[in-house]
């Protein structure tokens, strides 16, 4: 879901639905801008603006939640592979061509999931990068350990390399935007019958202009930052590399 496009699409419905909302409090009949008829309107609009708002909350919550979720996973991961490469390290060195793949890998997956710092277009299922985490996986599986020692580590490694795998395959389901397309086009329907709304009942000059111009800005740009968050990989806002560079730097030493 493009974020730039539901941001303009949600002013333009917003702002031109307040304008027709204004319009309509002139062009329609006298009978049909009494006071009796405003104040039903502004009963049904209430309602209206408590389920929407209600939504609106709950949509936020939901993908800040889900946006700090993968950021701690993405530092978890981050953290799995800097104690892999340890243990290979303590291993010896029988295991230095699983530590390069690990290494290989962690480059590769800081190109995947932050294409925006190579000039990459998205790539969060690359299956050369998996490849090569699998191939360090059979790595390890494959290291002779003749001692308790080395039995031990290896062990160790075994479990810390199948967490790290499963840990990729979270973080690719997670890039993939969780919102259905039918769920927002409703609440923007819903935004849009109570500006129209507000517009009906509100006197036609430059002040009520410009305040819905403002608050046509400020909800586009509470769909645009829910979307966002909504593809923690992709867009604007994203989830740091930090982790990811620092246990690539750790690799490195």
């Amino acid at each position: 879901m493009d974020s730039y496009l539901l941001g303009s699409v949600v002013f333009g419905c917003v702002f031109f639905g307040s304008l027709f909302g204004m319009s309509l409090n002139v062009l329609l009949p006298e009978h049909h801008r009494s006071q009796q008829t405003h104040d039903a309107i502004k009963l049904g609009t209430g309602m209206i603006s408590v389920l929407a708002s209600l939504i609106l909350g709950l949509l936020v919550a939901s993908v800040k939640t889900s946006f700090d979720t993968t950021d701690t996973q993405m530092r978890t991961f981050a953290a799995n592979l800097i104690l892999l490469d340890e243990t290979l390290r303590d291993y010896g060195p029988d295991a230095t061509k699983a530590r390069d793949l690990v290494r290989d890998y962690t480059a590769h997956a800081i190109e995947d999931h932050w294409p925006q710092e190579s000039n990459r277009p998205p790539t969060m299922e690359n299956a050369n990068s998996g490849a090569i985490l699998e191939g360090a996986r059979i790595e390890i599986l494959n290291l002779k350990a003749d001692d308790a020692y080395h039995r031990d580590l290896r062990a160790s490694a075994v479990r810390m390399a199948d967490s790290v795998l499963q840990t990729r395959w979270l973080l690719i389901e997670r890039s993939e935007s969780s919102i259905q397309p039918v769920f927002l086009i409703i609440l923007i329907a819903w935004i849009t019958v109570i500006f129209m709304s507000f517009g009906y009942n509100a006197p036609f000059n430059f002040t009520v202009i410009a305040s819905f111009f403002i608050c046509a800005s400020a909800l586009s740009a509470c769909l645009f930052i829910i979307a966002e968050m909504d593809t923690p990989f992709d867009g604007t806002i994203v989830i740091s590399s930090h982790a990811m560079r620092d246990a690539l730097a750790h690799m490195s030493r």
